[in-house]
């Protein structure tokens, strides 16, 4: 059997594995990218790039159906579900041709086949019934997550996250299960679309692990759009009665033509156990703080190291694993090692959120003292002149140092302010530093300018209050 020798060798084609394949290129290093489904992973082909796609296409609905209030009348419009596919499909082909011509621009060979480790530096690849071996000084595993199950009938009308994406027809009646980021944004966009929609999540809240008052505002508006939402519910099983799914659950059971299970993912790390890489309990595998495995020059990155994480956490830690390489092989990195102190995390709903650094709730048990400080958008020019003004910008700054800890808003566009947020919490600058900056007006950006002025003491657009300090 061949054997071809790489510097590094990158298993998954995903953000985080094209990702360490280019900037390893970029290095010096000869590169081999191997992928068994097409380029781009789930968050290009099944994620992040059609739901999005598909997110935008309800929106533009939404904006059609309440034009008049803008003083345009839009006569006799309809949905077209069959477009909206063609839409989604025309964005992945062209974003996965465009990732392809990257790849080769750069000089990183690509193999499509399936991996597996030999041992700690060579990898066997099966690709169109062909065998090859490939050795190398470093390899990176991305093979990224899969939707978890629920147990249910195989008969019953139950589909993943991914496979909500691209139905043959739009569902009148959908139950989801999983409150997290991809379980709302699925409520969201069925809901908007005009499918009647219900929410299952087993915890006290929606989006657990963004802030309270973040995930609780947009709770109460998803619900003022008609989503029912159940919280603190456990589904037990999913039966089937007359092509409809009967979702069992310890609050009762409920009806619906299709379910959407959005209820976790698990790390793709199956057989890494048996070359000795150590793995956490649930699945995903243990690394350092420079993305190294327990066996050396073998290193792990994006969802596989989390069992579900977002695709820039997974680039910032590609990034990182390379530049441990470089060092390894004697090399010095381009640039210094990006950090995930600040990675922000979005819903793309209706209104939106973002949440980047720490939450109130953790800053308090962490024990820090702290102010914090609110803008609603009902006070921003930006957000008034579109019809927007749902929602808030939340500060949380360490109140000796005066330096902000974390940017959490609610509203319209959000997830486009995560670049100015994360640079704040990521930069340590001060409140008052931060609030200096200028900002176009009107602009969304005005709204955490508005916010920083609140911690300072000097609100501009809206009355003095106090700010909430340490309980």
């Amino acid at each position: 059997m061949a054997e071809t020798h790489f510097d590094v060798v990158v298993i998954g084609g995903g953000p985080a594995g094209y990702t360490a394949a280019i900037r390893a290129k970029q290095h010096g290093l000869n590169v081999l990218l191997v992928e068994r489904d097409e380029l781009g992973g789930t968050c290009l082909n099944r994620g992040c790039i059609p739901s999005k796609a598909l997110i935008h296409c309800a929106k533009v609905w939404q904006t059609v159906k309440n034009a008049n209030q803008f003083g345009v009348n839009v006569v006799e419009a309809s949905l077209d579900w069959t477009a909206m596919q063609k839409w989604v499909n025309r964005v992945v082909q062209t974003l996965r041709r465009g990732l392809q011509s990257l790849l080769q621009h750069h000089g990183v060979s690509t193999v499509k086949g399936n991996a597996r480790l030999l041992g700690s530096q060579k990898v066997h690849i099966v690709s169109d019934g062909d065998e090859q071996t490939f050795s190398a000084k470093a390899i990176v595993l991305a093979t990224g997550s899969s939707p978890l199950q629920i147990p249910h009938d195989p008969n019953a009308p139950v589909v993943s996250e991914e496979q909500a994406l691209f139905l043959p027809s739009l569902p009148q009646n959908v139950a989801v299960i999983g409150g997290g980021a991809s379980g709302v944004e699925m409520a969201w966009l069925f809901n908007a679309l005009g499918a009647k929609v219900t929410l299952i999540e087993m915890l006290p809240r929606i989006l657990p692990i963004i802030d309270v008052e973040v995930a609780e505002g947009l709770q109460q508006a998803l619900k003022r759009q008609g989503i029912a939402i159940w919280t603190n519910t456990k589904v037990t099983y999913i039966s089937a009665r007359q092509g409809k799914a009967i979702v069992n659950t310890d609050k009762g059971d409920l009806e619906a033509d299709l379910v959407i299970c959005a209820a976790g993912r698990k790390a793709n790390s199956e057989g890494l156990s048996e070359h000795g890489i150590v793995l956490n309990a649930n699945g995903s595998v243990f690394v350092d703080e420079w993305q190294q495995t327990s066996v050396p020059f073998v290193f792990a990155v994006g969802d596989l190291v989390h069992g579900s994480g977002t695709a820039h956490g997974g680039m910032v830690e590609a990034e990182r694993a390379i530049c441990a390489i470089v060092r390894q092989l004697g090399g010095e990195p381009m640039m210094p090692a990006p950090s995930n102190s600040a990675v922000p995390v979005c819903t793309y709903t209706e209104p939106q959120t973002l949440s980047v650094g720490l939450t109130e709730q953790e800053a308090r048990e962490c024990g820090i003292e702290i102010e914090v400080a609110h803008f609603p958008w009902r006070a921003n020019g930006a957000a008034m002149a579109a019809g927007m003004t749902e929602g808030f910008v939340k500060l949380i700054a360490d109140a000796k140092t005066k330096q902000v800890m974390g940017v959490h808003i609610l509203g319209a566009d959000a997830a486009n302010l995560n670049g100015e947020a994360s640079l704040i919490v990521a930069s340590g600058i001060s409140v008052e530093q931060a609030a200096n900056i200028v900002r176009q007006h009107p602009s969304l950006s005005e709204g955490i300018k508005e916010a920083l002025w609140a911690l300072i003491g000097l609100p501009l657009h809206i009355a003095k209050r106090p700010n909430r300090g340490r309980a």
